[in-house]
């Protein structure tokens, strides 16, 4: 997946790609890169056209490369699915709620 230079806050097209498989290269400054990007691998990031067109040619030159971050692209999406926010948010309600049971 190549996401061109604009301003994402979250990068959710970014998270939803990594879901599918797909490897995201990224605008380096970009709001998607840090959140998911570099928990992928930290070299999808480019700044020049020149220098995405050398990464996606490696990746596509390199199939076991390109076949074991699609595996971690999903891994790290998992991250971001709506179970897992759903999950993370109980924590954080139970850990400022009470326990009604210590009553």
């Amino acid at each position: 997946m190549f996401a061109p230079p604009h301003t994402e806050p979250f990068g959710i097209a970014i998270a939803e790609a990594a879901a599918a498989g797909l490897v995201p290269v990224v605008y380096r400054d970009g709001g998607g890169w840090t959140d998911i990007v570099s928990r992928i691998d930290q070299g999808l990031g480019y700044i020049s056209i020149e220098e995405a067109a050398h990464i996606i040619r490696s990746l596509l030159n390199d199939p076991a490369r390109l076949k074991e971050l699609s595996s971690k692209a999903r891994e790290v999406a998992k991250g971001f699915s709506y179970e897992s926010f759903k999950e993370r948010l109980s924590e954080v309600i139970s850990s400022l709620s009470p326990d009604p049971s210590a009553k």
